[in-house]
């Protein structure tokens, strides 16, 4: 690709819950931009086609006349429709060959890779532009996820130079574990979104991460 992701794949990765409406998701999404996010997922597992599409594209004017990049999660069609930053795939999601096809050498594609060692070596062979690692502690948006590990961590890492992104439980309380395993970005979700203020909790997370140099 010819931009360089490892700048924008850094800091607060903020993924959008499943939220039914409108004007709240973009509120609380609103409100973590102004705390300094500059990267948000757009996530949702529950609605329809119909309803995404409605959401989504709010969600792309939003982060448009904020300066922020959108990454839609597992429709590689609602991307490239958005003309948005990227897509993000999980295990039973399209594969990283057709959302290329579909979408050019120019978009950004990231992977969970979870804790399997072999899906980070699949990543890696695929050339995509980011690797997703986790849960690292325990989630209730996904409390039956598998756990990954530092040591897991630091095998991925050994194997190249694709940015990282660690998920998975990731709270105030807990993100200094993260520190000095050279991680890019920290993923948020409930910790970010379920806060009571989401701006003032996004702006604790960003002093912590500027402190690291993400």
């Amino acid at each position: 690709m010819e931009m360089d992701v490892s700048t924008i794949i850094s800091g607060i990765y903020a993924i959008t819950p499943d939220q039914i409406d409108n004007d709240l998701l973009l509120n609380h999404t609103r409100q973590a931009i102004q705390g300094g996010v500059r990267l948000v997922q757009y996530r949702s597992k529950t609605l329809k086609p119909k309803q995404k599409k409605i959401q989504a594209t709010a969600l792309k004017e939003l982060c448009d006349r904020t300066n922020v990049q959108l990454i839609i999660n597992d429709d590689i069609e609602l991307s490239k429709h958005l003309d948005a930053f990227g897509v993000h795939l999980g295990k039973y999601d399209d594969n990283v060959d057709k959302a290329r096809k579909l979408l050019g050498p120019d978009k950004c594609i990231g992977v969970s890779c979870y804790n399997s060692l072999n899906r980070v070596k699949e990543a890696y062979e695929k050339q995509v532009d980011y690797i997703a690692l986790g849960a690292f502690f325990p989630t209730k948006t996904k409390p039956n996820a598998p756990r990954a590990t530092l040591d897991i961590l630091r095998q991925a890492r050994s194997m190249g130079n694709i940015p990282m992104v660690a998920i998975g439980g990731i709270t105030l309380e807990n993100i200094e574990t993260l520190k000095n395993e050279q991680i890019n970005c920290i993923a948020l979700v409930s910790s970010l979104f379920n806060s009571d203020n989401i701006e003032l909790t996004a702006k604790q997370f960003c002093t912590i991460l500027k402190s690291w140099n993400l």
